[in-house]
């Protein structure tokens, strides 16, 4: 298993990444920005995203994850719980004085206890 930590955006959230390198499946856990050097690492240890998790929606763990979505087509997971802050991005880019984020299209809501694996294919 592959697992590295990327500190991205304006807040250095730190995203990771898990990768499966029998099968080239990867996990990318919140996107936060700087979405060409996720790709870079996910193009060094040769992996393609099957999944993108976004733990929160606060702006610093969702800023790349439509530009990430839109290159890989890898679905966008998120809390249920979480659906009403992701909505109102536009209001936590404001309060930072950022540019608000396009936003990902959220393929399936997670609830707690869900699990998401890899190597399923």
């Amino acid at each position: 298993m592959i697992h590295e930590i990327l500190p991205v955006g304006p807040l250095a959230c730190n995203c990771s990444i898990f990768g499966e390198p029998s099968t080239g499946e990867a996990l990318v856990i919140d996107p936060g920005d700087d979405v060409s050097e996720i790709e870079r690492l996910l193009a060094r240890h040769r992996l393609r995203v099957t999944a993108i998790l976004i733990t929160h929606a606060h702006i610093d763990h969702i800023g790349g994850a439509q530009k990430l979505q839109a290159s890989t087509r890898a679905p966008v997971y998120l809390n249920e719980k979480d659906l009403p802050i992701y909505e109102q991005i536009e209001i936590q880019a404001a309060w930072l004085g950022l540019a608000p984020p396009e936003r990902a299209r959220i393929d399936q809501g997670l609830n707690e206890g869900d699990r998401l694996v890899l190597n399923q294919t």
